[in-house]
């Protein structure tokens, strides 16, 4: 008996079947991305203007957008608006969130895994980049920093250091990023801020380690800064020759570092942010999979790559005032968030590209089957038109997972200053490449205090 060719009631309800296909599965997709663009846009429109409790308002009133699928996202966004906005102790209850939801998600049944097979990754849970993960305690230890809170700003840096840990113990191909050379600085200071200057040594030393790997690999400078804190701590414990090590190390350092800055009183210390962090976008190849007869077929698979968001900062400038005293001091490119970003998603491209393989061969697979029972079932018409549904559905299906944190900054700098006791004005400019001054952010008076740094925060959209 042969197969009877397809009616026309037959194809109507087969279009009408894939179009409701189509509609289902574009809504789940904009769902599955997480907020609109007009949530972000408005959200970039209030930090641009430095209205960060509307950003963060923006972000709280349309908690919904982000759904189940995006949670991690959403305590993310509040985290770090409300540590802009100087609400350290809110900021951190958030970045706790994210770090527990990070290990909820990591520990979860496999069966949302094997659902995106025939999908793709944007209807999974968003698990966070690594460096994502990584940067919640650094932020962390910054909020407690900023609220004087010593002990618990150390502890946060240290678990900069066990999540990476972490991280790579998870990983067969070990990534790049191993070592936070800023969360290593940090612990320095604040290593130093409680008196324990062999800790604080070791800390910097470790910081001055990292930067050479964050150098090759970020192209971002080992800090001046840093060859400033290893000459006066190296001074401080008596290790003369780890002293001329650095001070040959770093000869522009050495003048500067004749006096003894930190015993003159207390400490201001400015973390700036600038720009935006870059976004994912597709990327396609063909790989050859078995098309079941003998031979290969070529499947198009979308793969994620980070493309930077260009910033018109080249260079940050403070300036410390107290009646006829001015001082001045250029910020130290301590983070390149968009170079760590693309490079940490380079490393582990090749697990992502193992895994859309495996995908797009699924589905081609499903299609197959799929046109062979309907050839079986409904004849050639039936085959033809199935042969259209699976396409169509492999198309809008194949996209790679394009969520990333996207309040995040394109680079952290910092500078700092030893000052006398009192009342300071101070002044953060931000200059283009080419010198050009693009904002000058004047800061109201803050007051030292012998042995106490002062953290300060600041950020520059553009």
């Amino acid at each position: 008996m042969h197969p009877s060719p397809l009616s026309s009631s037959k194809c109507r309800t087969l279009t009408a079947r894939l179009f409701k296909l189509g509609t289902l599965f574009s809504l789940l997709l904009l769902t599955a991305c997480g907020p609109s663009l007009r949530h972000q846009q408005l959200v970039e429109q209030h930090l641009r203007s430095h209205r960060y409790a509307d950003a963060d308002a923006v972000v709280e009133k349309n908690k919904n957008d982000y759904g189940d699928r995006n949670r991690l996202l959403y305590y993310l966004d509040r985290a770090f608006l409300l540590h802009l906005s100087g609400r350290y102790e809110e900021s951190n209850r958030f970045f706790e969130q994210a770090a527990a939801e990070i290990d909820r998600l990591y520990t979860q049944s496999l069966s949302t895994h094997a659902g995106a097979m025939l999908t793709n990754d944007n209807l999974l849970p968003y698990e966070g980049e690594d460096f994502e993960t990584v940067l919640i305690h650094l932020f962390s230890a910054l909020n407690y920093a900023a609220l004087g809170r010593w002990d618990d700003a150390l502890v946060e840096a240290r678990q900069v250091d066990a999540r990476l840990n972490l991280l790579n113990d998870r990983h067969t191909q070990k990534n790049v990023y191993k070592e936070d050379a800023f969360a290593r600085y940090l612990s320095g200071i604040l290593y130093e801020t409680r008196g324990e200057s062999n800790d604080a040594f070791i800390s910097y030393r470790k910081a001055y380690e990292a930067f050479q790997g964050y150098k090759k690999n970020y192209n971002t400078p080992v800090p001046s800064r840093l060859g400033l804190d290893l000459i006066r701590i190296t001074n401080t414990l008596h290790l003369s020759e780890e002293q001329e090590e650095y001070q040959r190390l770093f000869p522009e350092a050495v003048a500067v570092s004749s006096g003894k800055p930190s015993e003159q009183g207390g400490e201001m210390v400015v973390v700036t942010y600038e720009g935006r962090s870059p976004v994912k976008e597709d990327y396609f190849i063909d790989a050859p999979v078995p098309d079941g007869g003998g031979g290969l077929y070529l499947v198009r698979v979308a793969l994620p790559r980070f493309v930077p968001r260009p910033s018109q900062v080249g260079s940050v400038e403070v300036t410390f005032r107290q009646g006829e005293t001015l001082l001045k001091q250029s910020a130290d490119v301590m983070e390149d968030i968009t170079a760590l970003a693309k490079k940490n998603l380079e490393d582990r491209i090749a697990r992502i590209s193992s895994k859309a393989i495996a995908r797009a061969t699924a589905k081609y697979a499903a299609a197959r089957t799929a046109k062979h029972q309907a050839k079986k079932r409904g004849g050639e018409g039936a085959e033809i038109l199935t042969d259209f549904l699976t396409n169509v559905y492999s198309l809008a299906t194949e996209q790679s997972d394009k969520r990333s944190w996207r309040t995040l900054p394109a680079k952290i700098r910092l500078a700092r200053i030893s000052l006398p006791p009192g009342e300071w004005e101070v002044r953060i400019a931000y200059y283009s490449n080419q010198g050009h001054l693009i904002e000058e952010r004047p800061i109201p008076p803050l007051k030292i205090e012998k042995g106490k740094p002062q953290f300060l925060i600041d950020h520059l959209l553009q």
